[in-house]
């Protein structure tokens, strides 16, 4: 039900428009590329980060939970990884 339309950088989840942020967009779309696969906290930050975004050491826990509070009854969609970092369930 999570469609991602990278040409105009806008997401639907069961036909409901989500309203990301750039970095939350990123995030996502980062994740779903390939399902399953799990992303450290590291690998995540050097894909999602920008010239102008201040990094600290929890910045991917608080995109994840913004993500999952705008997945709603989905959040379960991205899954945390203990020790290792985050997936989208494939």
């Amino acid at each position: 039900g999570l469609v991602m339309n990278r040409g105009d950088f806008t997401v639907k989840l069961h036909d409901k428009a989500l309203d990301l942020t750039a970095v939350e967009y990123k995030l996502l779309y980062f994740l779903c590329k390939k399902p399953g696969r799990v992303y450290t906290r590291e690998r995540i930050l050097e894909e999602i980060r920008g010239d102008d975004v201040i990094i600290t050491g929890r910045t991917v826990d608080v995109h994840i939970l913004a993500l999952r509070r705008k997945l709603g009854d989905d959040a379960e969609l991205i899954e945390t990884v203990r020790g290792v970092g985050y997936k989208i369930k494939s």
